[in-house]
């Protein structure tokens, strides 16, 4: 097909134009009360250095002096690019712990929220991705023997073996990239009183409650005033850090409930965050609640955090491992052999969800087209490939193109030159070889980033 000779069709989705609308985490204030934490810390440690490189500041200009220069750079990426050591995504695992009163730090081996913030350095673009607590995954203990059972159990098992919280967090990082494939970079441990505290140096929230709430007998504090129930009205409310705790933590109704809720206080907390003085107070605040959280970041890479976190501006995308795709579920309840009550992961969800909160920096914003150039019957192997592309390899936008004449074998056609690795990648997955590539002039405005024309010879990966 000729580029820019002629007003192209109306491209269709090769799916619902709309993926599943991300849904906040279950239990996201932990990572709410990190996000204010974080840059607390972060903004106050930017007075300590007064020059930056990518090691620190990921994601930077800075120059490198004489380190870039013998890294070669990928194509159509200024140095030190997107697949440089400086500049890969950044994943942060976010453990909540049940901690109540009387119990000391190693007591609590129940993590209530299981979250991995992720940062591109590249494309400035953050997200959140939950863990259900029930989810069934394989355990991989110290001494090499692998156990079923559910996830927030891998936290207490690395605290039996190692005696410290520090291998509780290694052993629950260590089995999100067994089972999942996501590499950990840093830990941040937080407990109930931590989140209320942070959320109180947010100065309160506001939230508009839709329905009274009554939480019963609401307690986790050492104060005893706080053992008590607590009752939020419908309408506008300022809710300090108890109540916005006690408000977003409530499960004794469902599950849609409890998300709803907790999107309305994450909201809350996150424009309060980002729209206020709270960066001005940095110190003060790092200052006197440094000591609500345990993490192991070290103090040389908290400027460069601090600059990223910063450039996000507050759009953080949420996610969570128990939203469905398409109407079929993530997360499938299931009762063992013990009599446990957990959900079992569909593995081709899992992926979908992995693949859009943690997509390849060289993917992110690219347009794949798809045309049928295989003759009659090809439009379902079109519609499957598009599907392919999507929810297996986690390519952002996919579209079904016009039809094209008839060839023999299956090309790619490469428009955007900074695009060349997704072509390769995309040649690579359909087996096709290196001169399957072709490169063409975006002499039409409305041309995708990569059109892939399925020939004769196509067939689907592993079908």
């Amino acid at each position: 097909m000729a580029a820019g000779t002629s007003p192209r069709p109306i491209r269709r989705a090769s799916f619902p134009a709309e993926e599943p609308r991300p849904t906040p985490s279950q239990r996201f204030l932990f990572v709410v009360a990190l996000g204010v934490l974080t840059l607390a810390s972060l903004y106050a440690a930017l007075g300590t250095l007064t020059r930056a490189y990518p090691a620190v500041f990921p994601g930077s200009t800075a120059p490198l002096a004489n380190v870039v220069g013998a890294l070669p750079g990928p194509v159509g990426v200024s140095a030190p690019g997107s697949q440089s050591v400086f500049n890969r995504r950044i994943n942060l695992l976010v453990i909540g712990i049940d901690r109540r009163p009387g119990y000391e730090l190693l007591d609590a081996y129940r993590t209530d929220a299981i979250m991995v913030a992720t940062i591109d350095p590249v494309t400035k673009q953050a997200a959140l991705l939950s863990f259900p607590r029930d989810m069934w995954v394989k355990i991989k203990l110290p001494d090499g023997q692998i156990v079923e059972d559910r996830i927030n159990t891998s936290y207490g098992r690395g605290i039996e073996y190692g005696g410290t919280f520090e291998a509780g967090a290694r052993q629950l990082a260590s089995d999100l990239e067994f089972n999942f494939g996501v590499s950990i970079d840093h830990w941040v441990i937080l407990d109930f009183e931590g989140a209320e505290a942070l959320v109180d140096a947010l100065g309160g929230i506001e939230v508009d409650v839709p329905e009274e709430l009554a939480v019963p007998t609401w307690r986790y504090s050492k104060d005893d005033i706080h053992y008590t129930d607590v009752t939020i009205p419908p309408g506008r409310n300022f809710l300090d850090g108890y109540h916005a705790v006690a408000f977003g933590r409530y499960r004794n109704d469902t599950d849609l409930n409890r998300v709803k809720r907790q999107e309305l206080v994450l909201q809350a907390a996150l424009r309060k965050a980002f729209a206020t003085g709270l960066l001005d107070k940095a110190l003060d605040l790092y200052n006197a609640y440094k000591g609500m959280v345990v993490t192991d970041i070290p103090a040389a890479k908290i400027p460069g955090y601090a600059l990223l976190l910063k450039q996000t501006g507050g759009d953080i995308a949420t996610y969570s491992l128990g939203d469905p795709v398409d109407g079929v579920p993530t997360l499938v309840p299931y009762t063992t052999e013990a009599g446990a009550a957990v959900l079992i992961p569909n593995p081709d969800n899992v992926r979908y969800w992995l693949n859009v909160v943690f997509p390849k920096t060289s993917y992110v914003g690219a347009h794949v087209e798809i045309q049928n150039g295989y003759g009659p019957g090809g439009e379902a192997r079109v519609e499957a490939l598009g599907r392919y592309l999507r929810y297996v390899k986690g390519l952002p936008e996919v579209y079904l193109g016009p039809a094209s004449a008839p060839q023999p074998s299956t090309t790619v056609t490469l428009y955007s030159p900074e695009k060349r690795e997704l072509a390769e990648d995309i040649a690579e997955w359909l087996n096709l070889p290196p001169s399957a590539i072709r490169t063409a002039q975006r002499t039409d405005s409305t041309l995708p980033d990569v059109v892939i024309t399925i020939g004769q010879d196509f067939t689907l990966p592993g079908g």
